[in-house]
């Protein structure tokens, strides 16, 4: 390498566009197309962008070669990238380079799993060797999807946050240990085909005479269940090909809604974070609303489905808490009324998220605190019936002092200890409806 440029500089210039890549899957298969001409498959670049420690042992010209990639998907200057890193001679190897394995081939669709039975619909059950379980991995057949795995975790990184998989570092080696000797105990994962994953219209096929279950070319498996066991797996199998042991498997081929209503079964026994399970089960029409809401406007990426509000991380309200005071401010009686209660309640926070912008991380405000969009809500619902346009939303809210230090808290009974009781929700919403009654001067 040149001088001045060293592995720990390269990897700290992959990193800055790893968020980039993980949300861009055509991207991520352009880059894949280019590697496997190196012999690196699309589970070694999922490896390398799903574990940071991972790009600290990869090889220096694997590493090399991603950067190569991502400098020419993200980057618009036209410089010549390895050239700032290499000399002539050192880039000429650098093409040369195939990195060698030990391992079979990857796994190319269409595969086909043998003495499977079908147990419902659309779902069937096999026994499946962990060296192939880990060969699923490598070769990017099953991935990690945020939208069906019982919670996500937000990670920052230089350019913004991330969603990872949320997945204990020590459960990890622990499992992975046990698979390289041969004593990990037999367990049920679960993995279901992405419905529209198949090239034909079609992911999964099974023969009921012959009890085969084939995955069609183009699906992809997302791990619905065993997220843990999968990724230790293929760890251990990246050290030895030969495992010994197998996994009970159960494939599906459901919609991401049908998923997650098999989530909030399973949290029957695993128990998942209640805001989390509500968004899953999906109870209300309100839940249809947050969900929404989380899709596009200002609250994108702000609502939580843990029982705290991480405010560091740009979160400022858990999934639960909006979903009931949606469920408390409007009447919604049918699907197209959520599209219209998710338009009203987008319009009123932009407003909110422009006027306010200084108050989002002053910790001496309650203004953008979860307990407070009681209120919001409240006031959206509220000014929208009078048909008060939104852009007066300054008149309103300025008539209340939001810092910490107003008595008005301890008067009505919110702040509690220097948080703001649960118990004191009724108090929010009328203090927010008093601002749109006539004389309602309270708190200024």
């Amino acid at each position: 390498m040149k001088v001045g440029k060293t592995k720990d500089l390269l990897i700290e210039d992959i990193k800055t566009k790893i968020p980039l890549l993980v949300q861009d899957d055509a991207i991520l298969d352009e880059i894949s197309i280019q590697l496997y001409k190196h012999n690196i498959s699309i589970g070694n670049i999922l490896e390398l962008i799903n574990d940071e420690n991972r790009l600290y042992e990869a090889n220096l010209q694997e590493l090399l070669l991603l950067g190569e990639q991502l400098h020419l998907k993200f980057n618009e200057t036209e410089e010549d990238w390895i050239a700032e890193w290499l000399n002539t001679s050192e880039v000429k190897e650098l093409r040369l380079y195939i990195k060698e394995s030990p391992y079979e081939e990857t796994i190319i669709l269409p595969y086909t799993f043998e003495n499977v039975l079908k147990t419902g619909h659309n779902e069937y059950v096999a026994v499946v060797p962990n060296s192939i379980i880990g060969k699923l991995w490598m070769s990017g057949i099953t991935k990690y999807n945020p939208n069906i795995q019982r919670q996500a975790k937000k990670k920052k990184v230089k350019n913004g946050i991330i969603e990872v998989m949320n997945l204990n570092p020590k459960s990890l080696k622990e499992i992975e240990k046990q698979t390289v000797e041969g004593d990990l105990i037999t367990s049920t994962l679960r993995y279901n085909a992405k419905v529209g994953s198949g090239l034909d219209g079609n992911e999964l096929m099974y023969d009921n005479r012959n009890r085969t279950l084939t995955l069609l070319e183009g699906t992809s498996l997302d791990v619905l269940d065993g997220a843990h066991r999968t990724f230790s797996i293929y760890n251990a199998y990246m050290k030895k090909a030969d495992l010994e042991g197998s996994m009970i498997v159960i494939f599906s081929n459901m919609s991401e809604a049908q998923c997650k209503r098999v989530q909030v079964d399973m949290a029957k026994a695993n128990p998942i974070p209640k805001p989390r399970l509500q968004e899953l089960a999906k109870d209300k029409l309100s839940d249809e609303v947050v969900i929404e809401l989380k899709a596009e406007g200002e609250l994108k990426s702000r609502i939580t489905s843990n029982s705290n509000v991480k405010y560091s991380y740009g979160e400022v309200v858990t999934f639960s808490e909006l979903s009931n005071a949606i469920d408390d401010s409007f009447k919604i009686n049918n699907r197209l009324e959520v599209i219209h209660v998710a338009k009203i309640i987008n319009e009123y926070m932009m407003y909110l998220f422009v006027y306010y912008k200084a108050n989002l991380m002053d910790k001496h405000s309650l203004l953008f605190k979860s307990r407070m969009f009681i209120g919001h809500i409240e006031l959206a619902a509220r000014m929208f019936e009078k048909n008060i346009s939104f852009d007066q939303l300054r008149k309103y809210l300025d008539k209340i002092d939001f810092t910490i230090a107003n008595p008005l808290w301890e008067e009505v009974g919110i702040l509690k200890y220097g948080n703001i009781s649960s118990r004191n929700k009724m108090e929010i919403r009328k203090l927010f409806q008093q601002l749109i009654q006539e004389g309602g001067e309270k708190g200024a």
